[in-house]
């Protein structure tokens, strides 16, 4: 579009300096050829301003999904023996009342 609308510019400009040339030289008064390939240019550049300015451009972009949750660390607990809880993330064993297991966390965690 706007190679079109400079090539548009191009041929008033040649063809106003084309129209004013062969005149002869012009004197200090007459200055109307150039007057006319002013108003003839601005008359191209406001177009082709003007036309550029009401195309609006839209863009669309799909919005990033959110990623997927991380895996439950707690899920993932074992037993070795009936009445023992085993939790990898803690890294230590509890009895079923609750109670901190310090003999099946050593079998099953050391070192």
């Amino acid at each position: 579009m706007a190679r079109a609308m400079l090539a548009a510019l191009g041929a008033v400009t040649l063809a106003v300096t084309t129209a004013v040339g062969p005149m002869g030289p012009a004197t200090a008064k007459d200055n109307t050829g150039a007057i006319v390939g002013g108003l003839v240019a601005g008359a191209v550049i406001g177009a082709a301003v003007a036309s550029s300015v009401n195309h609006p451009k839209d863009i669309y972009v799909k919005p990033v999904p959110p990623p997927p949750p991380k895996p439950d660390p707690w899920s993932n607990a074992f037993s070795p023996k009936p009445g023992v809880k085993c939790y990898p993330v803690q890294h230590a064993c509890y009895n079923k009342d609750g109670a901190y297991n310090a003999n099946w966390t050593w079998k099953v965690y050391q070192k």
